[in-house]
């Protein structure tokens, strides 16, 4: 299994920036990066796709994943204009870069919508982003969202639309501290095909009910409550042997000298891998 970073996980530490993400990753050990939208529009003000693809060609980190495409169901005209706008910018960036896969995340705040109408919709709005991208060779990851407030806030719920929009690039992402929030259910994760998983985000969280954390309650892996054996018996099971990339949110993380904070994460997500995946 290849070991993966995401850029949130060292965002707001003291020098943080595309290139320090890369180099600290390069350095550690990494397989792959969680480009962040934010992250690369501020590399581009001094730099250009171009070098970004230089950059990447002469060394062993490769991008992995856009990360993400925010809300992108139950939008009004204009908010699905600002979607596609979006998903150009994506198409660009992916195609120079030479980056396959999409990361998109639900809608919140979506109220008095039956979860029959919020897939529905989903199902539809995937299909059409989905279509939009198979000819540049990319992947659409929907990533459920632990939260009371999101539209699609439970792995069957988010497998459900995956497997209804019937595509072959469109799949699911699997974080542990949002199946671990709302309760989503290993029995549930068995019934996947270990095919239609296309990333895996690792983290752990703090004992809080269940339902009312937010990322900043996000820990390393191993440090929190979450069922990371469980949870990692069944990835095994349905045949899931792709990238574990870590993804933190925790301001206290964030306070860490940029350098300790990606060789940290690099530690625990070695330390993850070996003990569930060796």
């Amino acid at each position: 299994m290849k070991l993966g970073f995401n850029e949130a996980t060292a965002l707001h530490c003291a020098n943080s920036s595309l290139m320090a993400d890369l180099t600290e990753c390069e350095k550690n050990g990494f397989d792959y990066i969680e480009l962040r939208g934010d992250c690369i529009h501020d590399y581009l003000k001094e730099h250009s796709l171009e070098e970004l693809k230089q950059w990447f060609d002469s060394h062993h980190l490769k991008p992995w994943a856009f990360n993400t495409l925010e809300y992108f169901n139950l939008r009004d005209r204009a908010g699905e204009r600002d979607i596609d706008a979006q998903v150009d910018f994506i198409i660009k960036v992916c195609d120079a870069i030479g980056m396959k896969m999409l990361i998109t995340v639900p809608t919140f705040g979506i109220k008095n919508k039956h979860v029959a109408e919020i897939r529905e919709e989903a199902v539809q709005r995937l299909r059409y982003l989905a279509d939009r991208v198979a000819p540049h060779n990319i992947r659409i990851s929907l990533e459920f969202c632990g939260q009371p407030a999101c539209s699609i806030n439970q792995f069957r719920t988010a497998y459900d639309v995956v497997k209804a929009v019937d595509r072959d690039n469109v799949g699911i992402t699997v974080d542990t501290f949002h199946f671990h929030e709302m309760c989503s259910k290993l029995s549930d994760l068995k019934k996947a095909k270990g095919k239609k998983l296309f990333a895996f985000h690792l983290n752990d969280c703090e004992d809080l009910p269940l339902g009312s954390c937010g990322d900043d309650k996000r820990l390393w892996p191993g440090l929190g409550v979450i069922d990371h054996a469980g949870i990692a018996a069944v990835l095994r099971k349905i045949g899931f042997d792709g990238v574990c990339t870590i993804e933190e949110f925790r301001p206290e993380y964030y306070t860490m000298p940029h350098a300790e904070n990606i060789k940290m994460a690099y530690q625990v997500t070695r330390a993850y891998v070996d003990k569930y995946f060796k």
